[in-house]
């Protein structure tokens, strides 16, 4: 299963108004994040799916933040050695 808009939009609170256009980055910057940690798209099922989502409620709830301090949780971090192919 992919994780979709309403998945993030679900998992991040997000009203059931809200454009679903900052949502979509939001998911496909996550895809993309996992991507260059060397996790591919799909990796690992359920597992993967999660933390995707998670990643793209953090940056959605971020968004806008300009804090330095504000980054990506190490929980998060560190899921791509538990997706990472070949772990």
């Amino acid at each position: 299963m992919a994780v979709s808009v309403n998945d993030v939009r679900r998992f991040a609170g997000a009203d059931p108004d809200e454009s679903s256009t900052v949502l979509q980055l939001c998911l496909n910057a996550a895809v993309a994040w996992y991507a260059a940690a060397g996790v591919p798209e799909g990796t690992d099922g359920p597992l993967y799916d999660f933390w995707v989502a998670n990643l793209a409620a953090w940056m959605y709830d971020n968004r806008g933040n300009a804090d330095p301090n504000a980054a990506i949780p190490q929980y998060i971090v560190a899921s791509v050695h538990q997706l990472r192919p070949g772990r």
